[in-house]
């Protein structure tokens, strides 16, 4: 029992490690990105690897980063019975 235990709260404390790393990480993302579309760097960055970054972190957590829509769903075609007469 003892070593179950010891066991659950390892996991759990490398659980909330992990999820502090994440929100670190997420927050340098926004913060690298929010600065370089004001134009604080003089030089200018490359925005793609702190875009990734934020994406793939957000997504660990459930986020869906970029365009929500729905697409549209094609019409189907119904076969309609025929309203000749056979021959």
């Amino acid at each position: 029992m003892a070593e179950e235990q010891a066991k659950q709260e390892q996991e759990q404390d490398n659980s909330r490690l992990g999820d502090v790393i994440k929100v670190v990480l997420l927050g340098w993302a926004m913060a690298i990105l929010t600065a370089n579309y004001l134009g604080v760097f003089k030089q200018s960055l490359d925005p793609t690897y702190p875009a990734s970054i934020l994406s793939g972190t957000a997504a660990s957590f459930g986020l869906a980063v970029g365009n929500n829509k729905k697409k549209k769903e094609e019409p189907t075609i119904k076969e309609q019975p025929s309203t000749s007469k056979p021959k």
